[in-house]
């Protein structure tokens, strides 16, 4: 089996040569690929890449939840791919899933002697694959800010995201949408929130769906209808620890395998796995153990 290593040289500054040190000096000996990407969307062309070859592969992802989009959306239900996750990014959500394996147990190299293997589901939005979390609505335009912020201010963890979200409540929080959840129609109703999980936590710790389950074969689905802008704040706290579904009036919860949003052709942005994109009636949809995992194994 082939390893190859998938650097995003702008993740994680300094981590990058550390980590490449690291492996030379691990796999001394042993024939590894170490493959920088030079751009967008080259993390997915050099897992297309492997994937297509048909011969067995372990793709360590080293960045952050961005290069691991891409690389899944090379790879997807790619029977001869195994993916490990090298956390040096500046957003790493979907790691923190595996609330028992600490991110300094990610980045240890030794760990991945004799890893522990898992199949894990995704979410397919019109043909693009997102590991984590699919979103639309006020996080989406906290997302488009905190790409902006981070051009300009690199940090990571919630800061971010805090200073993102009290620029984003200027503008409309809640817009109308038509909801269908697998056969049931929704009313019409006016969205602030509307979140597809597989993983749990997104947007730098946010957890919407705190029982989601990455290989259970459903999506959680998190609806926040009416808010105002005095609620945000309220609500902020227990979106973040996952205690918001006590919030009825405001807070649906559901499980689903299909979902779609009628947009009646207008422009919807969507933040997949934080990377922010363009839909138009979107069907969101959970593809069953589309990508198999190695994780670190802790003696």
């Amino acid at each position: 089996m082939k390893d190859v290593f998938i650097v995003n040289p702008k993740s994680g500054k300094n981590n990058q040569y550390e980590l490449i040190k690291e492996i030379k000096e691990h796999f001394q000996g042993k024939r590894i690929i170490i493959e920088k990407t030079k751009g967008p969307e080259h993390a997915t062309f050099i897992a297309k890449k492997y994937a297509l070859s048909n011969e067995p592969v372990h793709l360590y992802v080293c960045g952050g939840d961005g290069t691991l989009h891409e690389v899944i959306n090379g790879c997807a239900q790619k029977e001869n791919v195994i993916i490990s996750v090298i956390p040096i990014g500046t957003g790493n959500d979907f790691v923190k899933y595996f609330e028992n394996i600490k991110k300094e147990d990610f980045l240890n190299l030794a760990n991945y002697s004799n890893p522990e293997y898992m199949d894990c589901d995704l979410i397919r939005v019109n043909g693009e694959y997102s590991i984590n979390t699919v979103s639309f609505g006020f996080d989406v335009e906290v997302a488009r800010q905190v790409n902006e912020l981070k051009k300009k201010m690199p940090t990571e963890g919630i800061i971010p995201y805090a200073l993102s979200a009290l620029v984003s409540l200027r503008k409309p929080i809640c817009k109308e949408y038509k909801v269908q959840i697998d056969t049931e129609k929704l009313a019409k109703d006016n969205y602030g929130f509307l979140v597809f999980a597989n993983g749990k936590y997104y947007g730098g710790g946010f957890k919407p769906c705190p029982e989601a389950n990455i290989a259970d074969g459903w999506m959680d689905v998190c609806l926040i209808s009416n808010v105002k802008r005095h609620q945000i704040v309220k609500l902020a706290k227990k979106y973040q620890e996952g205690t918001h579904t006590q919030y009825k009036n405001l807070v649906s919860m559901y499980q689903a395998k299909t979902v779609h949003i009628d947009t009646e052709n207008e422009i919807i942005y969507a933040n997949l796995d934080g990377e922010v994109k363009e839909f138009k009636n979107p069907t969101i949809e959970i593809v069953e153990k589309a990508i198999r995992l190695a994780l670190p194994r802790i003696s």
